[in-house]
């Protein structure tokens, strides 16, 4: 079962405009339970540019072989099965300070009312 706090790597083509392109690295932010009940999960896109933006977080794994990044502003639910064609693997995993630390960026694309 993938499970939050995952790398997974994910075919993110077919891509149109501005979305993230090809096979790549992928930290799954949605809940294990999420992921179970829909066969779908909530991915951020990990990049290994040297680009600096204040949405892209440095994050460290064994399982990534370059310097990565999070990109916490593109958000994607897709479908894990074979079913969904995107050939999702388990590469890895972050450590829960770490993925809090993406979870509150990634948080920020929201602006829930928290009452």
């Amino acid at each position: 079962m993938i499970k939050q706090g995952d790398i997974v790597t994910i075919n993110f083509d077919p891509s149109k405009g501005s979305e993230i392109q090809k096979r790549r690295p992928a930290l799954v932010m949605s809940r294990n339970e999420y992921n179970l009940s829909s066969n779908l999960i909530i991915v951020c896109p990990i990049t290994s540019t040297t680009k600096q933006r204040p949405y892209f977080l440095p994050i460290s794994s064994e399982a990534l072989k370059k310097d990565s990044k999070v990109n916490t502003k593109q958000v994607y639910s897709l479908d894990y099965t074979p079913e969904g064609n995107r050939n999702v693997k388990v590469i890895g995993k972050i450590e829960v300070k770490e993925f809090l630390n993406v979870a509150q960026h990634f948080m920020l694309n929201f602006n829930f009312p928290f009452f």
